[in-house]
């Protein structure tokens, strides 16, 4: 008997249609924006080491279904908990902040993905060491936009 061997994650799209390999790109960036936004948002609340309760929310984030409500959830709860006198709307806020991002990560261009895995990795620590989240999230858009471009005009290939 001769399996087939079994392919457990998509790394590139085949074809003219964007597929799990594009998807999975832009949950990335997804994750990646809610973190950027949500860090500045926890420090200025005064949440303690808001640099890993970002990253926690950017972690979430890429969770399916229910990742996003809970890294929402996680940044309003902790800001919320910061013993200030208004901390309930200022938790209602960094919510709002990062329930916005996740608007814009849903109409995010075609040309964001798809990423290979050594590719996406090496952008984001890359650009984690040189910016922090935010050079994270500049090295995954430059990234996607750079194989995107090297795919459109290498002939034989598929835009």
């Amino acid at each position: 008997m001769n399996a087939a061997p079994a392919t457990l994650v998509k790394a590139v799209d085949v074809g003219p249609r964007p597929g799990a390999a594009t998807a999975a790109t832009h949950r990335t960036l997804w994750g990646a924006l809610a973190a950027a936004i949500a860090w500045p948002v926890l420090s200025v609340c005064g949440v303690a080491h808001a640099q890993v309760a970002a990253a926690a929310v950017g972690l979430l984030t890429v969770l399916p279904w229910l990742g996003p409500l809970l890294g929402v959830l996680l940044a309003g709860l902790l800001a919320a908990l910061v013993p200030q006198p208004y901390a309930p709307l200022v938790g209602l806020a960094a919510a709002a902040l990062v329930t916005l991002a996740a608007g814009l990560a849903h109409h995010l261009p075609g040309w964001l993905g798809p990423l290979s895995i050594p590719v996406a990795s090496a952008a984001v620590v890359l650009g984690g060491a040189v910016g922090g989240v935010f050079g994270a999230l500049v090295a995954l858009v430059l990234a996607s936009a750079g194989v995107r471009l090297r795919r459109r005009f290498r002939p034989g290939t598929a835009p």
